[in-house]
């Protein structure tokens, strides 16, 4: 009994191994040249237009949405607040358009990129409560972090990173000051933006346990805090913090509905975003900010989405379309014929390993059509008899040829020869010619 238990420990092993290495396998040996969809809106012809990698050798296309095609530089000259360096060195800077005239200076001032993918999203992307708490007004040119940390919980208690200590002065000081601001603790979420490269320090934002939203910044050592107004019956889920020289947008507030809304840098005033079929847990969002437009595009793994707004997020045109990337190669429908899963170790989603299972529908009878006899032939020859193979079938009927493999490497024991009747009787002992005298 021990023995058959080992064994299907074995096959059932090999087959999660399997299910994971072979997939990765055969993405090694026919490596995947398709990449996502960069799509935007053009303010030269006031239509989507979009940049794809399709297959071998680098091989991009540039189109627009009623599928005209173009040349690289033609189509760097569609979207010129994109590509407007290269429209300084091809010399058409300034540009006319739509009555107006924009020189370099007036772009770069306007131009503003946010970002949301679901990877910062606190559910997939769990991390040590401890945060940096920069000092807003440095002093200096540049950042740099404190030699506390904060940590929040039924307080804001910082711990000196040196000394391994709780500051307790700190922690008063920075405790009252949120109680004051009508706080509720414990904290029930913190967000911010942990590092030090960025033009500017906008602190902490802080959810308290009756789900109200407030900024904390350290600014001449000393605690500086705001209520955030929230909309009546906004729970907020995240707050992507994105500091910018810009000065009009300082990040994202995703509700718990998956609504979002730009955050006012100077006043905290919450703009809705106009962001049909939006899902933050599986397309990364881009918001593009140029002098004349603004444009959401967010995509998934198939398929990706714009909404072009005017400066007031206005919707003034929307488009979707399926991507190059969710085409399945022939290489992939031959592979998911043969084997019925395979267990994926990476989250596209998130930023940790996660086993995944991905089931490969019907078409995966043909590979377990293909493999069942050939276990079927395989076991026979190891002499099991026909009443002994299925436990092994079945599970070749399950896992295909994962099974089949895990048959070849862990075989079963060999059936014992069975013995014809007259070998099976016992053997007596012969009379001998001493035995006949006696009589």
């Amino acid at each position: 009994m021990t023995a058959i238990l080992a064994r299907w420990s074995l096959l059932a092993l090999a087959i999660a191994l399997l299910a994971v290495w072979l997939p990765l396998g055969k993405d090694l040996l026919f490596e995947y040249r398709f990449g996502k969809t960069d799509l935007f809106y053009s303010p030269v012809i006031e239509r989507f237009v979009y940049k794809e990698l399709l297959g071998d050798g680098h091989q991009f296309v540039y189109r627009d949405q009623t599928g005209a095609d173009y040349g690289r530089e033609a189509f760097e000259a569609l979207i010129p607040f994109i590509y407007y360096k290269n429209m300084e060195l091809w010399g058409r800077l300034p540009l006319e358009l739509q009555g107006q005239r924009f020189d370099k200076a007036r772009i770069q001032a306007a131009r503003q990129v946010l970002q949301l993918d679901p990877e910062e999203l606190p559910e997939h992307r769990p991390r040590i409560q401890l945060f940096p708490l920069l000092e807003s007004n440095p002093g200096r040119a540049r950042l740099r972090f404190p030699t506390d940390i904060m940590r929040p919980n039924q307080q804001l208690t910082f711990i000196n990173s040196d000394a391994n200590r709780i500051d307790a002065g700190l922690t008063r000081t920075f405790t009252e000051a949120m109680t004051a601001a009508g706080f509720a603790f414990p904290v029930a979420a913190t967000f911010g933006r942990v590092s030090i490269l960025k033009p500017f320090d906008a602190g902490f934002f802080l959810l308290d346990a009756e789900d109200k939203l407030f900024h904390l910044k350290r600014v001449d050592d000393a605690p500086r805090v705001a209520r955030v107004p929230l909309p009546a019956g906004l729970k907020v889920r995240h707050v992507k913090i994105a500091e910018n020289r810009r000065g009009e947008y300082l990040g994202l507030v995703l509700a718990a509905d998956d609504r979002l809304f730009l955050l006012g840098q100077q006043d905290y005033a919450l703009t809705p975003l106009p962001l049909p079929r939006y899902d933050p847990d599986r397309m990364a969002l881009k918001i593009l900010f140029n002098p004349l437009y603004r444009t959401a595009v967010y995509s998934d793994q198939t398929h990706v989405h714009a909404v072009a707004m005017d400066q007031d997020f206005h919707p003034i045109d929307r488009y979707s379309r399926e991507m190059a990337m969710a085409r399945t190669r022939p290489v992939d429908q031959v592979w998911s014929a043969l084997v019925p899963f395979s267990l994926a170790l990476e989250d596209p989603n998130g930023r940790y390993l996660r086993l995944q299972p991905r089931l490969h529908g019907q078409t995966a009878l043909i590979g377990i059509g293909l493999a069942l006899p050939l276990a079927y032939w395989w076991l026979r020859r190891r002499g099991l008899r026909r009443r002994d193979l299925l436990p092994s079938l079945l599970l070749v009927a399950v896992t295909g040829l994962y099974g089949l493999l895990a048959n070849l490497l862990f075989p079963p024991e060999r059936a014992a020869p069975q013995l014809s009747p007259e070998a099976a009787k016992p053997r007596t002992a012969a009379a001998g010619p001493a035995a006949s005298r006696g009589h």
